[in-house]
């Protein structure tokens, strides 16, 4: 830095250059200018810091940092170019006159404009005194006016100035509430895909318990099909009855060999007679008996061989009654749904979830009007099954909300609660209410679903394959968005569907509470036991 540059920051001093900085530069400058001369402030952003402090270490590091002093000069010349121009062109009479008027030098930040132009051109002694006057003058204000009324004092530029910054930082927070939103809306998008593929999981396990079911039937058949075949040939026949009468003759032979055998030893082992007998004697006895082992053995190939071969047929006669127990079942047409006719009402099945239904109707201080419902889902058309599916609890007695259901000729499904022996509690219908769908989809023509459970979003897709339409009727606060736009049409309720009970309700249950009981025509005065619904 030049000479004439630093005697600058010598005239102006501390104070002086405060008030030039504070005057000439704005609160988005004075941020630059920090983050120019590398103030930094750990843990917090330099925008968000106080006016006062950043003019007090942007003063601070200029005594201290030539790089710091460079910058600040860079800025306050680029920002007073245009001024600087005007005031050398002046003569010095019109300064000598702008200076002694103190009330203009006061507003539109003159001030510090002209301590800065003075301390920049200081050629003369009348230049020079009144730079001192000047900022004598500043230190005298500074002096003068108490802490406390120092936000008073304030221009109304500066007011300006502050509401400006109040405003982007207000659009910085907005933008933090965006995103942490955008966040929200991610977790919940990735819950609900958890949901989706946990209601996936549940249909693929219910199939599989179905064709566990189905193999085990078929095992259990086909052992009373082999039990009876094999009961039939257990009847003699007459090759049978003569392989018996070999096996007899051949112990017989075998029981005489042993005795022959046994009157050998004896003989052999008796003295020797006076008189010999014979080899040739011998010679008959001892053929026959090889000529008995040889018959022995023919019987033992031949009944090895009648075993061997009823084994073969016993296994024909398993294959061929699973071949004609498959064929049996490939011939018996499956029943057929008669296609509607044309001019005939559409056919609906409505499908109620009463506890999503229940919870979503006690928000608004008030019970749904079944009635209302059943003409909204209905319509025009013609009502081919209506469902409801209720959880109830031993300590709350539902018999008049369920007779209530039944009078409308809705057919009720009924759960109790279960209680595990953790003290948790299960109690949902959503795999025993998509089964049902799956079902009844084949005759109908729409399915309306009264929910607003997005695990059901994946059942509506597959609802929608099989080639019923899917229509949601819900509340608009507790319906899912993806349950909405998987459905051909959403229906919202509002109050209209509402039967207003006059009852405060009760306090709305966590996600880890069991489900409330069903919504009765008259307010039940008993508690919802608590526990866990799993």
């Amino acid at each position: 830095m030049s000479r004439p540059e630093r005697e600058i920051f010598e005239r102006l001093g501390a104070r002086g250059l405060v008030r030039v900085l504070d005057d000439l530069f704005d609160q988005g400058h004075l941020v630059r200018l920090a983050n120019a001369c590398g103030l930094r402030y750990p843990g917090m952003r330099t925008q968000s810091q106080k006016r006062d402090r950043i003019l007090a270490d942007l003063t601070e590091r200029s005594g201290r940092e030539e790089s710091a002093r460079k910058a600040i000069l860079r800025a306050l010349r680029k920002e007073t170019a245009e001024a600087s121009r005007a005031w050398a062109a002046r003569a010095p009479k019109d300064r000598e006159h702008e200076l002694a008027d103190e009330a203009a030098l006061e507003t539109d930040r003159k001030l510090g404009l002209r301590i800065f132009l003075l301390a920049s051109d200081a050629s003369d002694a009348a230049g020079e005194e009144a730079l001192s006057r000047l900022l004598a003058r500043e230190e005298a204000r500074r002096a003068s006016t108490p802490v406390a009324e120092a936000p008073t004092a304030r221009d109304p530029e500066q007011i300006a100035r502050d509401a400006v910054r109040l405003r982007k930082k207000a659009a910085e927070l907005q933008k933090k509430i965006g995103y942490l939103e955008g966040q929200i809306g991610k977790g919940r998008e990735t819950e609900k895909a958890l949901k989706r593929g946990l209601i996936q999981r549940k249909g693929e396990l219910a199939e599989a318990r179905m064709l566990n079911e189905q193999l085990r039937r078929e095992v259990l058949e086909a052992r009373g099909a082999a039990t009876d075949s094999s009961a039939a040939q257990s009847a003699p026949s007459p090759s049978e009855a003569a392989a018996a009468e070999i096996v007899a003759s051949v112990r017989k032979l075998a029981a005489e060999q042993r005795r022959l055998n046994h009157r050998l030893e004896k003989i052999s082992e008796a003295p020797p007679p006076i008189a010999s007998v014979a080899a040739d004697a011998l010679a008959p006895a001892l053929s026959s008996l090889d000529e008995l082992h040889k018959e022995i053995a023919g019987l033992r190939r031949e009944r090895k061989k009648d075993l061997q071969e009823q084994g073969a047929r016993l296994d024909e006669l398993t294959t061929e009654v699973r071949s004609y127990r498959a064929a049996a079942q490939a011939a018996i047409p499956a029943p057929k749904t008669p296609a509607r006719r044309k001019g005939d009402p559409e056919r609906v099945g409505v499908f109620v979830d009463v506890q999503n239904m229940y919870y979503a109707a006690r928000q608004l201080k008030g019970k749904l009007d079944f009635d209302a419902l059943l003409q909204a889902a209905v319509r025009d058309r013609r009502l081919i099954r209506a469902t409801a599916y209720v959880v109830e609890t031993k300590e709350i007695d539902q018999s008049g909300f369920i007779a209530l259901l039944e009078q409308r000729a809705i057919e009720v499904r009924r759960k109790t609660l279960k209680i595990r022996a953790d003290g948790s509690m299960k109690g949902d219908w959503d795999m025993e209410m998509a089964l049902d769908i799956l079902d009844a989809a084949p005759r109908l023509d729409v399915v309306v679903l009264v929910t607003g459970d997005g695990d059901f979003t994946s059942l509506v897709s597959r609802v929608k394959g099989m080639g019923p339409r899917v229509e949601v009727i819900g509340f608009p606060r507790s319906t899912a968005k993806s349950l909405i736009e998987a459905a051909d049409r959403y229906q919202p309720l509002d109050r209209k569907f509402m039967i207003r009970t006059g009852v405060e309700p009760k306090p709305h249950p966590g996600p880890d509470e069991p489900p409330a009981p069903s919504p009765e025509p008259e307010p039940s005065e008993e508690s919802v036991p608590a526990g866990h619904a799993g």
